[in-house]
């Protein structure tokens, strides 16, 4: 019974600030886009706290990069209870993961996510 509670509670949180992230201004449950890369960077001393980065082509220039950040609803940028909570968070809004790779250190991992049809 203790396990169904947290459970629901989880689910709970995870839906209720997913309608407050957004990304270059476009709320998570509205992006419309088949693949999505997402960049989790964790720092070495906080293991349980990443800050997340989308990619989805909506980046055209190297000084629009800020535009790729998941931001709170007070625009600053959403520190995530490690990996897996961003990554839960796409695919509780329809995504699924497609494949994962990391950029030759083990502080940046990269997930491809794709939208399910």
């Amino acid at each position: 019974m203790k396990k169904l509670l947290f459970i629901s509670i989880f689910i709970t949180s995870l839906f209720s600030y997913s309608q407050d992230l957004t990304v270059n201004d476009i709320p998570i449950s509205e992006l419309d886009a088949k693949y999505i890369r997402v960049n989790a960077e964790v720092k070495l001393l906080r293991p349980f706290r990443a800050n997340v980065f989308l990619d989805w082509g909506q980046i055209s220039r190297i000084k629009e990069i800020s535009k790729g950040w998941v931001l709170d609803e007070n625009g600053k940028k959403f520190a995530f209870n490690g990996i897996m909570g961003a990554v839960n968070l796409l695919i509780e809004n329809g995504y699924t993961i497609d494949h994962v790779y990391y950029n030759g250190n083990s502080e940046s991992v990269n997930y491809i996510m794709k939208k399910i049809d």
